[in-house]
């Protein structure tokens, strides 16, 4: 009883130092040894390990004779194999992974590029400032992104990863804060338009009104001089008859 518990715990061990070697030529040697610790009895078991997250098999460049599956529940890769140790024997295997934990500068670049186009639109609004703050904590995670990513290239692989998954999280708050900024100008544009639109109401029923009331004076000034006219007219008449009457 207390072999087997021993031979499983050296398989623990085996699961947790498959992230403990460094990387090379711009891949990852994910390394393993797993032990018999008996001397008597010779024992069978499948190697099992997950692999980090990150990894699909496009990712892999040699597996050795291990197989690859996938686990549905915990949403991971492993490798496995079967194998018979004898009394004594040790086993040794790596797996050759392309480095997937980085992230191209070309990338952070391009956010940034469009970061700033974005806020020069801001340039004479009331809102410059805010945008400015935004973009400058943009840039302040890029640069921390590839300040972090240099320090990590020569180190294990554990902390590469480790380095890779904080990294994507600042990536994350960098395109956060590039969609805030085409927010911000959306209501900035649409603030604007709607002033503009107010003013060109009140312009129009200004207009409008001095239309109507121009119309009106034109009315009564016509008015006025038609009334004179045809009071013009009714005088000669009505002399005429005052004539007739007296004779």
């Amino acid at each position: 009883m207390n072999k087997q518990k021993s031979f499983l715990f050296i398989l623990g061990c085996f699961i947790f130092g498959f992230l403990s070697f460094p990387s090379y030529a711009g891949n990852v040697f994910l390394k393993a040894v797993i032990v018999n610790p008996s001397k008597t009895k010779t024992q069978e078991a499948r190697i099992k390990a997950f692999l980090p997250k990150e990894v699909t098999p496009d990712n892999i460049v040699d597996l050795g004779d291990l197989k690859i599956d996938y686990d549905i529940n915990k949403e991971l890769y492993f490798v496995y194999k079967e194998v018979t140790l004898k009394p004594g024997e040790s086993l040794a295997r790596q797996v050759e992974i392309k480095d997937v934990w980085f992230i191209l500068e070309i990338e952070l670049e391009e956010l940034i590029v469009q970061g700033k186009e974005v806020l020069d639109k801001f340039k004479n609004t009331i809102y410059y400032e805010t945008a400015a703050e935004i973009f400058k904590n943009m840039e302040e995670k890029k640069i921390d992104i590839i300040d972090n990513q240099n320090q990590a290239v020569d180190t294990l692989p554990q902390k590469h990863i480790s380095v890779y998954r904080q990294n994507m999280e600042k990536l994350i708050e960098i395109k956060a804060n590039l969609t805030n900024l085409e927010k911000m100008l959306m209501k900035t544009k649409i603030s604007e338009g709607s002033g503009a639109g107010r003013v060109f109401v009140k312009a129009s029923w200004k207009v409008i009104l001095g239309v109507v009331f121009a119309l009106g004076f034109l009315s009564l000034v016509f008015f006025m001089i038609w009334y004179k006219q045809v009071e013009e007219k009714e005088q000669p008449k009505i002399k005429a008859e005052d004539n007739e009457i007296n004779d």
